[in-house]
């Protein structure tokens, strides 16, 4: 269940009119963009932002988890408040089996429409502080990705902490507090590791007094070690190449004594003939990909009832 309401423009987020100057702020005050509240559950957000005719959306309150599954396994990306939610044209990329969103808790989210635009043709600069955000936003995506190559789970563990916390944290006398509930499976999938070893990472670090876990979610004593940057690697420098068309691919000179467009349009015919295969045996690929996941996970299940059954026995006399 869901429903709307609405909130005003400045209370949505206050560094969206960080450009903006005193005068432009209490005139953006009166603005009100509607506000979507979600139940936690899972959710399409594309399916929601079309229904209202937005871009995007920012969070105001609540959270969200995104996973993505590739193969095996499954990536995770926390959305908090502040952050922003954008409607993409762009298709999912083919590595990716399964893509989702959840509302972990009752969330709200402030939708990027009409209003928006119209507030924006007003004062322009909320573009560039809606700009800021989501660079900010990337940001924070990267130094995850960073720290999944971190050689350490617990140190992974550590620094994603000490990451969310810079977000969502709040600092106190005893540490710094990161009041987010996380268990050890989806610590694993934000820092790409296997839930038993992260259960191991966390007893080392508890140990240390490295952290501490509360009610309230994690009170952080210890940051990340600091050592000092080794020798950059010698790296090759990616660049674009300039795109050569092959001969096949070029029109057929009509002019040409020699021409021959019965072999170029025979040519031309089996290419496509070729891709739409290809397209054909990709998405085929897919569904047989996802038979399999779900082959195994079924596997699992009986062997896991299977234990418990065992378990539950009366051996007999």
């Amino acid at each position: 269940m869901s429903f709307t309401s609405s909130i005003r423009l400045t209370e949505a987020d206050p560094d969206l009119v960080r450009f903006l100057s005193p005068e432009e702020r209490a005139a953006a005050a009166q603005v009100e963009l509607p506000a979507h509240f979600l139940t936690p559950a899972e959710f399409d957000l594309r399916s929601l932002l079309r229904r209202h005719h937005a871009f995007g959306a920012i969070v105001l309150d609540g959270m969200i988890l995104q996973s993505l599954r590739l193969g095996e396994h499954a990536g995770l990306r926390l959305i908090g408040p502040a952050d922003v939610l954008s409607l993409t044209g762009a298709p999912t990329s083919m590595l990716v089996l399964d893509a989702s969103a959840r509302a972990t808790v009752a969330t709200r989210l402030v939708v990027l429409e009409r209003e928006f635009l119209l507030a924006a043709r007003r004062w322009p600069w909320l573009i560039g502080g809606l700009h800021a955000r989501s660079g900010e936003q990337a940001e924070r995506l990267l130094t995850q990705t960073m720290i999944c190559q971190l050689p350490r789970v617990d140190d992974r563990v550590l620094s994603l902490m000490w990451l969310l916390a810079e977000s969502w944290g709040q600092v106190t006398a005893s540490g710094t507090v990161l009041p987010i509930e996380l268990t050890h499976s989806a610590l694993g999938g934000l820092i790409g590791a296997r839930r038993p070893t992260v259960t191991l990472a966390l007893s080392e670090l508890s140990e240390r007094g490295a952290l501490v876990r509360q009610a309230g979610g994690w009170l952080l004593l210890e940051p990340p070690a600091r050592t000092l940057a080794a020798p950059a690697e010698a790296v090759g420098l990616p660049r674009p190449l300039d795109a050569v068309p092959a001969d096949w691919d070029a029109a057929p000179d009509l002019t040409a004594p020699d021409n021959n467009l019965e072999v170029y349009a025979h040519m031309r015919e089996t290419v496509e003939r070729l891709r739409s295969e290809h397209l054909s045996q990709k998405a085929a690929m897919r569904e047989r990909l996802h038979q399999l996941i779900a082959s195994r996970e079924e596997v699992a299940e009986l062997r896991r009832q299977i234990r418990e059954s065992s378990r539950r026995r009366v051996p007999s006399a």
